[in-house]
């Protein structure tokens, strides 16, 4: 090879490098955004009755706390509100880590965050997960609320398989979605079959392309997190993948306009 074309090639090398550089540069600050509306004081909403809670009231608290209207009626001491309010104010430093050959993501260690009150078939979506430079987030199906316990498609390489709720404490941004107008019984009966169906499940990046999106719970071969949760769903009739597409991303599933936003954190 002659020296001009390894000059070349060590030209391209080095691009290719310092644009990757640069875009990890670019999509670092993303893992994180602090509230839009300044700290603003509680104090009137903690006087009054809940029944007496109007839409602007709703409205307040979500932009002040990040709590949705199922999640601040869920929560039976309304001083509680301040917690959540310091929670989401309080900042969080963050770290990037590699999860595996060709993933990152971000985590906080002194973790400030607090979780909303949650119910079995709850959704948690992060996009602090990225592919390179590509933000292709994480989602989770919360499948038993009383212990804490969700069932994610974790990484590649590794079967499906429960986790302690815990974990999303410690990521710099997350969403929890609720499915709307549906019974709790029935989002429970959803939790149920993803755990029992969809556990140990091979991680396929390409599913949706090879295999198929959809299959019978039982016959599921491959999946992966936003797969996993958009199938337990659609297994009940809710296809909850905004655009519809050949493969669900976190991101389809957290503009879905089928669900309510339970609680949001660092999302701006």
């Amino acid at each position: 090879m002659s020296m001009k074309k390894i000059v070349f090639l060590i030209c391209i090398i080095y691009g290719i490098i310092s644009t990757y550089m640069a875009s990890l540069f670019y999509i670092e600050p993303l893992a994180y955004t602090p509230p839009l509306y300044k700290r603003a004081d509680l104090s009137y909403i903690l006087l009054k009755s809940r029944e007496n809670y109007s839409d602007e009231d709703y409205r307040f608290i979500y932009n002040q706390t990040g709590l949705g209207r199922s999640a601040v009626n869920a929560i039976e001491n309304p001083n509680k509100l301040l917690e959540y309010q310091n929670s989401r104010y309080a900042g969080v430093d963050f770290t990037c880590r590699m999860n595996s050959p060709v993933s990152f993501e971000e985590r906080v260690e002194n973790s400030p965050i607090i979780l909303a009150p949650l119910e079995d078939g709850d959704i948690l979506i992060t996009n602090s997960s990225h592919v390179l430079s590509w933000r292709n987030g994480h989602a989770a199906i919360v499948v038993d609320a009383e212990n804490g316990i969700t069932l994610e498609a974790v990484v590649i390489g590794k079967n499906s398989k429960t986790q302690d709720i815990s974990k999303w404490t410690h990521y710099p941004n997350f969403a929890v979605l609720r499915l709307k107008g549906v019974s709790k019984k029935e989002r429970a009966e959803i939790a149920r079959s993803a755990m029992d169906h969809l556990c140990n499940i091979p991680y396929k990046a390409t599913i949706g392309i090879f295999p198929a999106k959809y299959s019978e719970l039982e016959l599921a071969a491959g999946t992966q997190c936003a797969h996993l949760v958009w199938l337990a769903y659609a297994a009940h009739g809710y296809d909850i993948d905004s655009n519809q597409g050949l493969i669900v991303t976190p991101d389809d599933i957290l503009r879905s306009e089928l669900f309510e936003v339970v609680q949001t954190y660092g999302m701006g």
